[in-house]
């Protein structure tokens, strides 16, 4: 039987040579070589902490920046990106990615480690020259313009469009081999998960994954074997930290700590903006149990009415 392969497609003309690059992203040919020289140096380092961890990302800043804004619309997102891929695409999130996994007998989750570091500038070539088909010196001012430190940095505009794109030669071939298997396969961006509506036994859970590991190795990435899950229904069935037995849901933790949230910014803060983060998990919360967010609402209105009145009189 033939594979279905599902293959991400580019629609539009190639870019031959870096003078229509140029006019297609609105700036000077000199300007663009540039910028595709000094381009390493414009960023801005970002330290997130989340949940005890680190994670260092980058903005672009001047003229870099508004390039990779045109680089984003002009080109990158007017590629067809295939349904199993789900990372910061339009109409697409963890959400999305998570609801293909729901009512399954079995989930298999696996992480790529340090996977943004891990998209080095080979790899970006390869993308630029060979899946837009774009000429040598295209990609190359392209692969300097979208890369930093020889790698794409975490946080540029461009940077999770490349990364949807990085396994582009063989990502649709597992698809489709593991579709033909009655298995369901996405990736949000460095989380790949796969799931069947029947059971299957851990010898093929293992060639499944060997799969998975291989198109990754071949790419030079590595698995982080410590997030390896399998989850059956028999107990929480996790996809990108979604419930997924039936719909996709929060944990009970984490609707419980956004009713502590609520409960704090409403009872101990005289601060708007402790009540607008507040609005905002209780608008996460509505999304997956609205019920819910229905009840908490009130008390973050009332708050910000009496939080008002005070203001007005100091």
């Amino acid at each position: 039987m033939s594979l279905h392969l599902i293959r991400p497609h580019y629609p539009c003309e190639p870019i031959r040579t870096v003078a229509k690059l140029a006019a297609a992203l609105g700036i000077e040919e000199a300007a663009l070589e540039q910028l595709s020289l000094r381009a390493n140096t414009m960023y801005r380092e970002n330290h997130i902490t989340k949940a005890g961890k680190t994670r260092l990302t980058f903005d672009a800043k001047g003229l870099l920046k508004v390039v990779h804004e045109r680089i984003k619309t002009r080109i990158l997102s007017r590629v067809d990106f295939p349904p199993y891929l789900h990372g910061s695409l339009k109409g697409c999130d963890y959400v999305t990615n998570a609801t293909l996994h729901t009512n399954k007998k079995i989930i298999i989750c696996e992480d790529v480690k340090n996977f943004f570091p891990s998209i080095r500038s080979e790899l970006v070539m390869d993308i630029w020259q060979n899946f837009f088909l774009f000429s040598e010196d295209v990609a190359r001012v392209l692969t300097a313009i979208t890369t930093k430190d020889s790698a794409i940095p975490q946080g540029a505009k461009t940077s999770s469009y490349l990364a949807n794109l990085v396994f582009w030669r063989v990502e649709p071939y597992l698809q489709a081999r593991l579709a033909q298997d009655g298995i369901t396969y996405s990736r949000y961006v460095d989380d790949i998960a796969m799931s069947a509506k029947s059971f299957i036994s851990k010898p093929f859970q293992k060639r499944v994954i060997g799969q998975v590991y291989g198109m990754l190795i071949k790419h030079g990435f590595s698995p982080s074997r410590k997030k390896h899950e399998v989850f059956s229904d028999s107990g929480v069935m996790m996809v990108t930290k979604l419930i997924v037995n039936r719909k996709p849901s929060l944990t009970r933790q984490k609707r419980a700590n956004i009713r502590a949230q609520v409960h704090r910014a409403t009872t101990q803060s005289e601060s708007i903006p402790a009540l607008n983060k507040a609005a905002q998990m209780v608008g996460l919360l509505g999304r997956f149990h609205p019920g819910e967010a229905t009840k908490l609402k009130p008390n973050i209105q009332k708050a910000k009415i009496y939080v008002g009145k005070v203001s007005e009189n100091l």
